[in-house]
């Protein structure tokens, strides 16, 4: 795929299915979590820097809010039900109903309210967490990144483990370097026909990650499950 540098950086896309035998093991027999990867490209798609995988340690409150409201199927109060109260990535409380769309992440090309984001802040993160600490913008003015759209690999599994996974390309054209020190997964909900956006993983990435000029980052949420 064409890569060029500076405001005309293209972020590389990747969906392919993962093979049995590029699956991790880092989470316990039992467990429930996520894993994540990232990779620094140069113009020409040759690897300058890679991490992981990596166990994600943190996701927050607000996953297991949309998960209960999905599994019990909480009612929609614009019908005279009571919906759930979940915290969005603005400090408002919502109050969210069951939905189809609920945990979509499948946001476009420079879409930043939903999807892997990334931002500067190194904070703790902590179970209450609710938005990034410190948004990287899009664009290619100084100190932002474009984001690309996010992509999915299918569902893969061995006898141990199934995953799939959610990448996203961060493109540097911004004429200097920039350093990413968290990142997370937005994901949408519903109440009454109208999306919220809601955080459900934050991880503080330790020395950060520095992006020059030109280059691209690709991260890779893996949510996996183990037997």
């Amino acid at each position: 795929m064409e890569r060029k540098s500076n405001s005309e950086v293209r972020a590389r896309q990747n969906s392919r299915i993962i093979r049995e035998e590029e699956i991790k093991y880092l989470l316990q027999p039992g467990e429930v979590g996520a894993t994540l990867e990232m990779t620094v490209r140069d113009s020409q798609g040759e690897i300058t820097e890679h991490r992981g995988p990596m166990l994600s340690k943190s996701f927050v409150r607000q996953f297991i809010e949309l998960l209960f409201t999905q599994m019990y199927q909480v009612g929609d109060p614009g019908c005279g039900l009571t919906g759930y109260d979940v915290r969005d990535t603005g400090n408002v409380v919502r109050t969210i109903c069951a939905s189809g769309f609920n945990f979509d992440s499948d946001a476009g090309a420079g879409v930043l309210t939903h999807g892997i984001i990334v931002g500067t802040g190194n904070t703790a993160a902590t179970i209450d967490d609710f938005v990034i600490e410190t948004l990287i913008n899009e664009g290619v003015g100084g100190g932002q990144l474009q984001y690309s759209a996010v992509t999915f690999g299918a569902p893969a599994a061995d006898a141990a483990v199934s995953q799939f996974t959610i990448t996203r390309d961060f493109a540097n054209g911004s004429g200097g370097p920039i350093t990413v020190n968290e990142c997370g997964l937005y994901v949408q909900g519903y109440v009454y026909n109208t999306p919220y956006f809601f955080m459900t993983i934050r991880d503080v990435i330790g020395g950060g990650i520095a992006i020059p000029n030109g280059k691209t980052l690709t991260l890779n949420y893996r949510p996996q499950a183990t037997a």
